[in-house]
């Protein structure tokens, strides 16, 4: 009886095949490792990157943002009066 996932895939029978195949496999998992720590070492130096830009920006800027947010909102404004003549 055959086994479903060799109809399709033979695996070499020669032994130099399979060694090449087995370090193909390693060389592709260890490049998608390596790949993953750049990918991480970006995303966590953003991070420290952010953290530091906002704590320093809170620092240096806390004066300005303890006024009370109550939801008013001052605002200038000048009403023209305009006489019209409806008279057609």
């Amino acid at each position: 009886m055959q086994d479903p996932r060799f109809r399709f895939y033979q695996p070499p029978t020669s032994p130099l095949a399979r060694l090449g195949l087995v370090l193909l496999g390693i060389g592709v998992l260890a490049l998608s490792f390596l790949l993953g720590l750049v990918f991480l070492a970006v995303a966590v130096g953003m991070a420290v990157i952010g953290f530091v830009v906002l704590t320093v920006r809170r620092w240096l800027g806390g004066g300005r943002s303890s006024k009370r947010d109550d939801g008013l909102v001052d605002v200038e404004y000048r009403v023209i009066n305009r006489k019209r003549d409806d008279a057609d």
